[in-house]
C-alpha cells in the first residue's frame, strides 16, 4: 500500500482589521515580499519556500470561513520565526516594534539554551522570534531537531 504524502501548508490566512496597515507592517516593517499588488480586501506576502501569508479583511472572511472575528483575547495563533543567533532575535524584535508591533516579551535568554522574544502585530497576532541552538533544518527542508 502506498503511503500518501503528508499534508503541507502553502498558505496561512490572518483576519486583519485594515489590509493596508497589515500590508505595510509585513512588507515595510518585517521585510516580507509582496506576492501581488494588494487589493482592498486581501494581500499576499511570500512567507517561505512555497508558503504565502494572506492578509484578509476580517469583515470579508465570513463569506468563506463562517463566523470569525477578534475579541478581547488575542487570536489563538502564534507565528514563529527561527533565526541563527541571539542578535537576530534582537534585530527582528526591534524591527517589529519600529513597524508598529506591541511588545509581549522582550528578548530573553531561555532555560532551554536559546533566546526568544514575542510581539503582537497591529491585529494582535503573536510573532515569536526564536534562536534555538538545537533547532535544525536539513538541506531538504525537513526539521530534524527542535
Amino acid at each position: 500500500m502506498n503511503k500518501s504524502a503528508p499534508p503541507t501548508i502553502s498558505a496561512i490566512t490572518l483576519g486583519v482589521r485594515d489590509v493596508g496597515v497589515a500590508t505595510r507592517f509585513y512588507t515595510e516593517g518585517l521585510g516580507f515580499e509582496l506576492v501581488q499588488p494588494a487589493h482592498p480586501e486581501i494581500a499576499f506576502v511570500r512567507a517561505g519556500h512555497g508558503l504565502m501569508l494572506a492578509l484578509w479583511d476580517v469583515e470579508q472572511m465570513p463569506t468563506e470561513y463562517g463566523n470569525i472575528g477578534h475579541s478581547d483575547k488575542a487570536p489563538p495563533l502564534s507565528l514563529g520565526h527561527n533565526v541563527h543567533s541571539d542578535e537576530e532575535v534582537e534585530h527582528h524584535y526591534r524591527r517589529a516594534l519600529d513597524a508598529g508591533a506591541t511588545s509581549i516579551s522582550a528578548p530573553t535568554v531561555q532555560p532551554w539554551g536559546g533566546m526568544s522574544a514575542c510581539v503582537a502585530d497591529p491585529d494582535g497576532f503573536r510573532w515569536d522570534f526564536v534562536h534555538n541552538p538545537s533547532f535544525v533544518i536539513d538541506a531538504d527542508g525537513h526539521v530534524s531537531s527542535v
